[in-house]
């Protein structure tokens, strides 16, 4: 998933143009592959925040196939663990795109 996550943002490199110091360290730890627990939980609610800034525009996620990983988790028996972190992973993209509509209106 770090892989897939890193990948993304690079596809999107032409953000960091628009961010500030702070911004551009966690865009390039995740862009980098080498970020921590934390950073991986964010990471989509920042990419989120940063098409938006960039685009000027709402930003519209598509989640597909979350339920692969998440059957492998169940058959190796750490579904619990990955449950949490896919639950708190789109919980912080929902509360970030709330939180964006609410200081925008």
């Amino acid at each position: 998933m770090c892989e897939k996550l890193a990948s993304l943002y690079k596809k999107h490199s032409y953000i960091n143009d628009i961010l500030d110091d702070y911004e551009k360290s966690q865009f390039n730890k995740i862009r980098s592959g080498d970020f921590e627990y934390a950073i991986t939980i964010n990471s989509l609610g920042y990419l989120s925040k940063y098409l938006k800034d960039y685009h000027r525009s709402k930003c519209i996620v598509l989640v597909d196939e979350y339920d692969h990983p998440l059957d492998i988790a169940y058959r190796y028996q750490y579904y619990e663990e990955a449950r949490g972190l896919f639950a708190s992973l789109f919980s912080v993209l929902l509360k970030v795109s709330i939180y964006f509509d609410y200081l925008h209106r």
